[in-house]
């Protein structure tokens, strides 16, 4: 049937139609648009060779390694980090615990992840913020190491406190030497410091611990200050604070 051409058209027809009814290329404003990117080039090249299907590039460094894992989140690429999750688990083998810890929780090993913050020593938080794998890591993950090295930094204060206070007790009857008395206080702090630097020190090092604090004098007769009851005073110490350590909960 023909068209009656007096049949009112509506005024967006002949946009719509027209280019159907020529064939003249689409005008430049309507193709897709160029989207600039801020994302280092070299990493973004990677990141590309990983996803399409060619032999996955070596990454030789952590800066590169973390550019490209944050293409990654940002595109929402998880290929990218499962092809690189066994080399980022092979760095843990030669980190220290804290960086240990991050690679973990960013290959979602959360129970080996737990393990490895146990071995954290509080001082040890300030080589983290500024290790490049802390942009890798999710916020919670950060806060729950943070409130369990706090926790067990406090337990460890109240342990100290109270054995500090009995070794004061116990050498007061036996000795009256003000310099006998202040080295109770000097070994408890240097029982501190090893547990701090290494939250898992073992009770066999005390030995090590007692002779890098200076003795007093030659001690009084029957006074508490001999060898072996320092070791075994010492190891005692050690034992409850690594026994805090490893049984206070993760989940603070």
């Amino acid at each position: 049937m023909p068209i009656n051409s007096s049949y009112p058209s509506h005024p967006r027809c002949s946009e719509i139609c027209s280019p159907f009814h020529n064939h003249h290329p689409a005008p430049e404003s309507s193709r897709l648009p160029i989207v600039d990117i801020n994302d280092p080039p070299e990493a973004f090249e990677l990141f590309l060779r990983i996803i399409y299907p060619t032999p996955n590039p070596p990454i030789n460094d952590t800066e590169t390694l973390v550019s490209v894992l944050r293409l990654a989140d940002k595109y929402n690429a998880g290929v990218v980090l499962d092809a690189h999750k066994e080399y980022l688990l092979s760095m843990c083998l030669d980190s220290p615990p804290v960086h240990i810890y991050a690679i973990l929780c960013i290959c979602g090993r959360e129970k080996e992840a737990e393990a490895a913050a146990r071995r954290v020593s509080f001082a040890s938080l300030a080589s983290l913020s500024s290790n490049p794998m802390l942009r890798l890591m999710t916020v919670e993950y950060y806060q729950r190491l943070v409130r369990f090295i706090v926790a067990r930094d406090k337990r460890m204060w109240e342990i100290l406190n109270k054995r500090q206070a009995e070794a004061e007790r116990g050498v007061l009857p036996l000795c009256r030497d003000a310099a006998h008395q202040q080295y109770a206080c000097t070994l408890v702090a240097s029982l501190r410091v090893a547990f701090e630097a290494n939250p898992c020190v073992r009770p066999s090092e005390a030995p090590g611990i007692i002779s890098s604090v200076p003795l007093p004098s030659s001690p009084c007769r029957g006074c508490i200050h001999v060898e072996r009851w320092l070791r075994e005073y010492a190891e005692f110490v050690l034992r409850e604070l690594v026994e805090m350590a490893e049984g206070l909960p993760w989940e603070q």
